[in-house]
């Protein structure tokens, strides 16, 4: 129905998985702490034998504790680099469901922990496999504008232009890098929102104006409801590693901040007593209001239409958390959206949805039938992008198309297909999954994975 809507890539899915305090101590504190050093010391071990052992290491009482967890990753990635602790990444988020909730914000995290230097971002970045939704490519973004805040220096227009020129042309990666921009500017602007969307209209390409929009909008939320997965509380936990290089730019003063913050009243709060307004960087001194709790549509009805896409496109995700996870009251909520954008807003909830359902197709087909009947086709079709989205699974997608309600599956099938242009350069590749369609939508696929241009209209 709508182009734009094929490639969320937004991952607001996970913003969704719940957060909780660390359990109390295991009583085996001996072997957790062997099983612990195990993983960081052991450079030669597969991915899920590293997995298992810090899941085993970290688990408090009936769950895993994340900061642990967190922290063990970067043993690994210290000593066996960046792709390998993914990897161990990737195998818990797949055997344990608590892990699958927090897989995206550690993947961050590792992102952060990765970057060195300017001169070595773009390898770096490129490192990164394309798994958890892409939060290790976001992540190394924000290192590097961690870096540029820490540096005092004010960053061009055509620096900032030139950030991801190096990956232009190269499908997916060019496209998580714009949308990285977005991240990586609220880690240099105070999570200042106006001020990044202006930063962001610098960029030159239309796609990366708007993938920029779409990070800037996500991690808006993310500095509400969930702090401590911002990039200042990852970089101080990277900080906290000893040994490493990293830890000095990482562990940048500014970071120390946001500690203590009470982030429930975040919106009364003057950001100005933290000396950041006076930066190079140009954050303002009047703080920005995040969310409201008296409009949930905030801040889409307070910014220029040009930035309404993408940022109804991430709203679900604070509604849901405003209204307590209720399905039809942020279904209705959309409804109140601007015209165009009512459609968009049913695409966000289907993708948060997921993170509900434990991306469980047949589940996550439920709960949008929940939201009622004008919200079930964006519902399923922007569910079924979010499940290909986390590990480029079309498979993943299909299911849920296969699960949907028949009204609910051309879109579904559409959405998936059109993944895979930015996903699955190769045309004959694309011609494959096409065909492993079920027979009534190959065409759709072949037409939204663009390998058929649209019929003509005739007058």
């Amino acid at each position: 129905m709508m182009p734009r809507l094929a490639p969320l890539a937004l991952c607001g899915a996970l913003l969704l998985a719940a957060c909780t305090p660390p359990g109390n101590p295991s009583p085996d504190n001996d072997a957790s702490n062997r099983w612990l050093a195990m993983a960081r010391a052991d450079t030669a071990a597969a991915p899920d034998s590293l997995g298992a052992w810090i899941t085993r290491g970290c688990k408090r009482m009936a769950r895993v504790d994340r900061e642990c967890v967190e922290r063990s990753l970067y043993g690994v990635l210290d000593r066996s680099g960046v792709a390998k602790a993914m990897a161990a990444l990737d195998v818990m988020a797949e055997t344990n469901e608590q892990m699958r909730g927090e897989s995206h914000p550690l993947a961050h995290g590792l992102g952060i922990a990765a970057y060195k230097s300017p001169e070595t971002l773009a390898t770096t970045f490129a490192a990164c496999p394309n798994s958890q939704i892409s939060g290790c490519y976001h992540g190394v973004l924000q290192g590097y504008f961690l870096d540029v805040r820490q540096s005092g220096v004010e960053m061009t227009p055509g620096q900032l232009n030139g950030v991801c020129a190096v990956h232009l042309g190269k499908g997916n990666l060019w496209g998580q890098c714009v949308h990285g921009l977005g991240h990586g500017l609220m880690a240099l602007l105070d999570n200042q929102l106006p001020s990044v969307l202006e930063r962001c209209d610098q960029l030159t390409n239309p796609g990366a104006r708007e993938g920029c929009y779409g990070g800037a909008f996500m991690e808006n939320i993310v500095a509400e409801t969930h702090p401590e997965h911002t990039a200042a509380s990852h970089a101080r936990m990277s900080a906290a590693r000893p040994g490493t290089a990293q830890g000095e730019h990482a562990g940048m003063d500014h970071a120390a901040g946001h500690e203590g913050m009470d982030h429930g009243a975040m919106a009364g709060m003057d950001h100005s007593t933290m000396n950041h307004a006076g930066t190079s960087h140009g954050a303002p001194a009047t703080p920005w209001k995040r969310l409201d709790a008296n409009d949930p549509l905030y801040p889409c009805t307070a910014v220029a239409e040009r930035y309404h896409y993408q940022c109804y496109l991430i709203q679900t995700s604070a509604i849901l958390a405003q209204v307590s996870g209720d399905i039809p009251r942020t279904a209705q909520a959309c409804a109140r959206a601007p015209e165009n954008m009512v459609h968009v807003c049913y695409v966000s909830l289907g993708r948060d949805l997921t993170a509900f359902a434990s991306r469980d197709p047949q589940r996550t087909s439920d709960l949008c039938q929940r939201a009622g009947d004008a919200a079930v086709p964006g519902c399923i079709r922007g569910a079924a992008v979010a499940l290909v989205e986390v590990n480029q699974k079309p498979d993943d997608g299909l299911a849920l198309c296969r699960l949907a309600p028949e009204a609910s599956r051309a879109g579904c099938y559409a959405g998936v297909a059109g993944t895979l242009p930015t996903n699955t350069p190769d045309p004959a590749r694309r011609e494959a999954l096409c065909a492993s369609f079920d027979v009534a939508y190959q065409d759709t696929c072949r037409l939204n994975a663009r390998l058929t241009a649209p019929a003509r209209r005739t007058r």
